[in-house]
């Protein structure tokens, strides 16, 4: 069995949920599609290919309660496609409560279940959908009933007779044979080879896999009827057929299928493409190509076994055999399903573990790291230059020494002689003979190190231009389009507005822009509870809508951009906006505000992010608990980004979510406290200041500082972190930093400036610390910790207020 299976099976599952979910991606995207426009016969053929392939991965993986309910699926849309069943509301909305069942199925197995719900009131709806077609029920055209075979001979006039009733025992439905056609390739013809088995031999029950075996070698085996994996059962089969595209002449094939003694007749048929010009689909066989008859060897008995073979394919439903369009898997699948019980608690889980990357990408990245390789040469060239520099140097070392040493030496010499007028002469050439390259003895050594420290400069150039590319490439093969998440939200609005009895409309742009997968993975939450908010406190109904002079059709743009080093999506609805006055008073009733503060446009925008918040009059599934918003703000600062909302009575709102590209490396602010470094995401800071200690007030025994006129509250990193300062410099630097409608500074030593930093996690017991967020190592090989912005706010107000407290029950004591 291991010559044609990839016993691997755990893997195979795994590459089956992923392909799985893509294919109900692309079936509820086109459903929707043919929603608003019936007539987009593309879209149609897409759901169509997307069922069809769904039902065949489930049938070769042993997932047979979804290939059975696809299958029914599958039917309505080849009605649908055949123009027999019209696109209608009831229609769509069956078709999608089809797509649910299939997400519910694919979920229990991904954790190891069957999927065991009862779903009898969704097939009735389909078979409902079907047996309206024309107004008459949809029923599968009968198989003409083949008639007894003739007794097999040598005589040339059978031979049409077999071919005959070959082709009408097998009858694969239309969509089963341009399925066939599509996974032949364009261009190329399929053949079915039609092979049949002497039972009295004694290798009867394996003839069907050794005549797969040599077929194999001569081309693509596309489908075998009886299925593959009957094959392997220890049963005899009078006849197989095998549906192949191959480039041999009929001869050839003929040839390899033929085994002495185990094969009695083989007949080779062109099978007629369905999207051909001029196909008849009442026609029930294609013209045999060529038969090939053995020698009349067999005996009385095996020649009455076709007889006896040709009513068998009538017993075996035709529904059965169109469970799967390739060659199935063994039971073994099943068995490794429950084994492996891939772990994984959602599908989205599934999905997620794997990465789909453009291959332009992947070569990229080859030629980066070739680059690398050569600049890792030239750096093993210059470090043998440095070594020998090195080894010249020590060399003109030891020699400069000797000379000098003689130079000393001669010194009382050159005195003695130096008083003698006559031998000044003398000295001063003796001495420049021999001491006179003492100069010149370094310029050599000067020469090759300068050319080894250019060489390594340039170098060091290309390496740093190198890393940077390398670094941009490794960020792209984790880039994923925002359409992963996009996608979803056409069928929440579809879903939503009917629930609501709204007419909305979505808009999506620029579901192409790229973002790093692990900031995908996190988003969809945050995102799904803003369209929700736009979907039921946004958008008014269709009577107020039209009160208004707004169309009685709600709209709501989901779109995403690039800025720079961030990416923003924008939620924007047409809808009622929000009511300043209507937030203000449930504030003030909530207790959230004093009813004698003035709240401007935009705080009154930021109340709503509030934990508990809400206006909605009543609670119903989709709103009014208050929850939501608020858990928008806070996962969206724990991805290093920031949420704002605009709006305007009457016109509409804007949610606005801005968002690093990536969470693996940041632009850090390096600040100095003490010995210790920190980096502050950039993202937080919104400005710094260097000022003096006179210019640091306290109020109600805070520290505060004045900015344009606003006093902002302070706080000093190193009181946070129990960290001495030692610096008593006159002038302090404060970074102001915020989350929200927060702000704060934080007092530092200094400022070392702004460096791109790789976010470590923090393990074991430090992953719970507050204010830190992870840690870096700087190009020293220092550790920095990461300042969590949002957390270290939260922990400076529960400080303030800790302090408050006991400076209150020191004044009651």
């Amino acid at each position: 069995m291991s010559d044609y299976l990839d016993p691997n099976n755990e893997e195979l599952l795994k590459d089956f949920f992923i392909e799985a979910n893509l294919q109900v991606e692309i079936l509820e995207q086109n459903i929707l599609s043919i929603e608003n426009d019936p007539s987009d016969h593309d879209a149609i053929d897409e759901i169509f290919r997307a069922a069809h392939t769904l039902k065949g991965g489930a049938a070769t993986v042993q997932m047979t309660e979804l290939a059975e309910f696809t299958h029914i699926v599958e039917d309505l849309l080849d009605e649908i496609r055949s123009g027999n069943v019209a696109v209608s509301g009831d229609v769509v909305d069956g078709l999608l409560s089809s797509i649910d069942v299939i997400k519910a199925m694919l979920e229990s197995r991904s954790e190891g279940d069957v999927f065991s719900d009862d779903i009898s009131d969704i097939k009735n709806q389909l078979q409902s959908a079907l047996e309206n077609k024309n107004g008459t029920p949809a029923t599968r055209p009968a198989q003409p009933e083949p008639a007894a075979a003739p007794v097999a001979s040598a005589a040339p006039q059978s031979q049409p007779a077999q071919a005959s009733v070959a082709v009408q025992k097998t009858g694969l439905s239309e969509y089963e044979t341009l399925e066939l056609f599509e996974a032949a390739g364009k261009g190329n013809d399929v053949l079915r080879v039609s092979v049949s088995f002497d039972e009295s031999n004694p290798m009867n029950s394996v003839g069907g896999i050794q005549v797969y075996a040599a077929l194999k070698a001569a081309g693509i085996i596309l489908k075998t009827v009886p299925d593959f994996e009957e094959l392997y059962e220890d049963r005899y089969h009078p006849v197989v057929d095998y549906y192949l595209t191959t480039d041999l002449e009929e001869d050839d094939i003929i040839a390899r299928a033929t085994i002495s003694d185990v094969t009695t007749s083989i007949v080779v048929n062109q099978v007629e493409n369905p999207s051909a010009p001029g196909y008849a689909p009442a026609a029930s066989a294609e013209p045999a190509r060529k038969v090939k008859q053995p020698e009349p060897v067999s005996t009385p008995t095996a020649v009455r076994e076709p007889a006896k073979v040709s009513a068998q394919p009538v017993q075996e439903e035709p529904e059965n055999r169109s469970e799967t369009d390739e060659i199935q898997t063994p039971k073994a699948f099943a068995e490794a399903a429950k084994k492996t019980k891939v772990k994984a608690k959602t599908k989205d889980k599934v999905v997620g573990s794997i990465l789909r990357v453009d291959s332009k990408r992947i070569d990229n990245l080859l030629n980066l790291v070739s680059e690398a390789v050569i600049n890792k040469a030239t750096f093993n060239q210059i470090s043998n230059q440095f070594t020998e520099c090195l080894n010249t140097l020590q060399s003109v070392e030891a020699e400069y020494k000797e000379k000098v040493k003689n130079l000393f030496e001669s010194i009382p010499e050159y005195i003695e002689e130096y008083r003698n007028e006559d031998n000044l002469k003398v000295v001063k050439k003796d001495v420049n003979k021999r001491f006179g390259d003492l100069t010149t003895l370094f310029d050599d050594f000067d020469d090759s190190i300068k050319s080894a420290v250019n060489q390594f400069k340039g170098t060091a150039a290309n390496l740093a231009r190198n890393t940077g590319d390398l670094h941009e490439g490794i960020l792209r093969i984790r880039m994923v389009q925002i359409n992963q998440i996009f996608s979803r939200f056409p069928r929440l609005v579809r879903d939503m507005s009917k629930k609501l009895g709204k007419q909305i409309q979505l808009d999506i742009m620029g579901e192409d822009t790229e973002l790093d997968k692990s900031v995908i993975e996190e988003l969809l939450d945050p995102l799904m509870h803003c369209v929700r908010n736009s979907l039921d406190h946004g958008i008014e109904s269709p009577d107020v809508r039209k009160k208004a002079g707004k169309p009685e059709e709600g709209r709501i743009l989901l779109s995403a951009r690039n800025e720079g080093n961030l990416i923003v999506i924008e939620i924007t609805d047409d809808g009622a906006g929000i009511d300043v006055d209507k937030v203000r008073q449930k504030a003030i009733s909530r207790g959230v505000i004093h009813q004698s503060k003035n709240l401007t446009d935009m705080e009154a925008y930021n109340l709503i992010f509030e934990p508990g918040f809400s206006t909605a009059k009543t609670v119903t599934d989709i709103s009014g608990r208050g929850v939501g918003l608020d858990v928008v703000r806070k996962q969206i600062e724990k991805l290093n980004g920031t949420v704002t909302v605009w709006s305007e009575k009457g016109m509409g709102t804007t949610f606005t979510i801005r968002l690093p590209l990536t969470l693996a490396i940041i632009q850090g602010l390096l600040v100095r406290v003490g010995p210790e470094v920190y980096a502050i995401p950039i993202t937080s800071v919104a400005e710094s200041h260097r000022v003096k200690q006179s210019s640091i007030n306290m109020i109600d025994g805070y520290e505060v500082f004045n900015v344009r006129d606003e006093v902002i509250s302070l706080m000093r990193l190193g009181n946070i972190f129990r960290i001495p300062s030692t610096s008593d410099a006159e002038y302090k630097f404060i970074v102001i930093v915020g989350s929200g409608d927060k702000k704060m500074g934080l007092m530092v030593d200094s400022l070392i400036g702004e460096e791109d930093v790789v976010i470590k996690p923090l393990l074991d017991k430090y992953t719970n610390s507050p204010g830190i967020a992870g840690a870096t190592i700087l190009g020293d090989g220092t550790v920095s910790l990461i300042i969590d912005v949002a957390q270290l706010l939260d922990l400076g107000v529960k400080k303030e207020q800790a302090d408050r407290m006991a400076r209150a029950a020191t004044i009651v004591h």
